[in-house]
């Protein structure tokens, strides 16, 4: 795993008139966790006792079991929301905020701007792909990587996409990596919209903790890294930024129509400051 060596902008609280932490409290972004519990459809015996968030039953306030068999789970009603800040800089040097699927685009959209201070792009590029049995040939794939990296620095371009290590963002990965060890002097944006419940040992990366990191480091090296389950999947650590949404589900990806709607947002932001 070739870890990004970008530096991250250092928030100075002399650059506006407000800290970008200030701001950040402002937005009040919160995240999710389920509370009430709903029995998930069982399959076998390790479905027992297990909510539809994937989370045991234990880990829940409300452990009682629905008085109708045929109660569906809803983020809404199953879950409440955490206005703790979940956000910092992951062993990459990226930065990363763990937000409420619910989040109001035009708060992200502040965040971006105004707390994370990325440069305001020209060009929006949200790739989308499926993840499995993606495969190109050598020459297709040569291509692909050169021609993301040629649009990307002459737009001044953001990459949008679902932040995870498979499929097509495997190769945009490779394209910023490029980049970064080709072009010394150039920066790519990239940003993973992705779910915080279906990252692999979220909760190791996001620990600010550097002897639990360390700790990670030396179990990876040492073939002991636990195992992927269903419904996760490795981060790609090429990124410079991850937006990680939460809905108080575990190993589920579905992040609805969330990442068509915050572009579009950025790109009405961007049509009414300058010219068309």
């Amino acid at each position: 795993m070739v870890m990004s060596k970008n530096p991250t902008r250092k928030l100075d609280s002399t650059d506006n008139e407000k800290f970008p932490e200030d701001v950040l409290n402002e937005l009040n972004i919160c995240y999710r966790v389920c509370f009430k519990f709903v029995q998930k459809e069982i399959e076998d015996d390790d479905d027992k006792g297990v909510c539809v968030c994937n989370k045991l039953r234990e880990s829940h306030k409300d452990r009682s079991y629905p008085e109708k068999e045929d109660v569906k789970w809803t983020m809404d009603l199953n879950t409440k929301v955490k206005p703790e800040p979940a956000y910092g800089i992951l062993p990459n040097g990226a930065l990363y905020l763990r937000l409420a699927m619910d989040t109001p685009k035009e708060k992200v959209a502040r965040l971006l701007f105004d707390v994370w201070r990325i440069r305001k792009p020209r060009l929006i590029m949200s790739i989308i792909g499926g993840a499995k049995y993606f495969t190109l040939s050598d020459r297709l794939e040569s291509n692909f990587i050169n021609g993301i990296t040629e649009v990307a620095l002459k737009s001044d371009a953001w990459l949008i996409t679902n932040g995870y290590n498979a499929g097509i963002v495997h190769l945009v990965g490779q394209a910023i990596n490029k980049v970064k060890f080709t072009k010394l002097n150039k920066h790519i944006t990239a940003i993973g919209l992705c779910k915080w419940g279906s990252i692999k040992d979220v909760e190791t990366l996001t620990k600010l903790d550097k002897k639990e990191s360390e700790k990670s480091d030396k179990m990876r090296d040492g073939g002991i890294e636990k195992k992927r389950e269903s419904g996760q999947r490795d981060l790609e650590m090429n990124h410079t930024h991850y937006l990680m949404l939460d809905d108080g589900r575990f190993r589920f990806y579905d992040t609805e129509d969330y990442r068509t709607k915050l572009c579009l947002q950025l790109a009405k932001l961007q049509h009414e400051t300058d010219l068309p």
